[in-house]
């Protein structure tokens, strides 16, 4: 029922990518124009100065060559204006360009917490058994130390995840426990949005904000997931299942589900998730 675009995010970064840097496109395409110009005037310059039928072709074939750079130059020109000006508004998560600022950390560190390990000490060893032989008989007595019982194993260090940034906050417009009825209110009524309360925090280009929703197989009885990335903060039901390609409508156990969103950087979260909120969709 959906089709998949698999060039969606690439025709983001491309958009992404020509904003970010139009200004040094337009620089590389002028000095490219003027070098152009310099080797279309040294053509001329050597077709005017000399008589000879070689010369005469060299200077025709650099005169090609100039106008043909000039000519690249010109259309790069140009299609670096219509991305901006054309493509630039109409694609939906090309909005301002994030860039990421220095941070101290990026991705989680694992911090082993200090848990003092008692000391084990061993008994002294064995005195030698010694008989001592005297007038009066003795019956040999064997001397032995009390052995201490053994101390239980030491508990594992445990580890503490630190995030590089806070967790994202649900904004709604979609309540908390909110029902939804037909399958073509995902495109407009499953509109899940969240606000990011950190002035200091940048996405870099391969940051995304991550959307998971969650339910349980009505067949099955398995847990299964679907969801999104994007640099918005907003995202709808309709591109998440158009990105997946799922059947997930009337596949849910009593037509419930539940969603949250995490910051993260491929596969490795970058923040915590946020909290869940729950939805019916029947």
């Amino acid at each position: 029922m959906f089709t998949c675009f698999p060039g969606y995010f690439a025709l983001t970064a491309f958009v992404s990518f020509v904003q970010t840097f139009a200004v040094w496109i337009y620089l590389l395409c002028g000095f490219g124009i003027l070098f152009a110009i310099k080797m279309l005037v040294d053509a001329q310059r050597l077709s005017r100065t000399t008589l000879f039928s070689l010369e005469q072709e060299r200077a025709s074939e650099q005169t090609y060559r100039a106008l043909l750079v000039m000519a690249i130059f010109f259309v790069a020109i140009v299609a670096v204006t219509l991305v901006i000006g054309v493509l630039a508004p109409i694609v939906p998560s090309g909005g301002p360009v994030i860039l990421r600022g220095a941070t101290a950390t990026l991705a989680p560190l694992v911090l082993p917490t200090n848990t003092s390990i008692p000391t084990l000490t061993l008994p002294p060893p064995r005195p030698t058994e010694t008989i001592f032989a005297t007038n009066v008989p003795v019956t040999p007595m064997v001397i032995r130390t009390a052995t201490r019982p053994a101390l239980p194993p030491a508990p594992p260090a445990t580890a503490t995840i630190v995030y590089a940034f806070p967790a994202p906050k649900i904004a709604g417009p979609i309540p908390n426990g909110v029902v939804v009825t037909g399958f073509d209110r995902a495109r407009n009524d499953l509109n899940f949005q969240w606000t990011w309360d950190c002035a200091q925090c940048r996405l870099g280009p391969e940051d995304r904000f991550v959307i998971t929703v969650s339910f349980v197989d009505k067949t099955t009885g398995a847990t299964r997931f679907v969801g999104g990335g994007t640099q918005n903060n907003y995202l709808t039901m309709w591109d998440i299942l158009r990105g997946s390609g799922q059947e997930v409508w009337h596949q849910s156990k009593e037509d419930a589900f539940q969603w949250n969103v995490q910051v993260k950087r491929g596969e490795q979260p970058l923040s915590p998730p946020s909290e869940t909120w729950r939805f019916v969709w029947h």
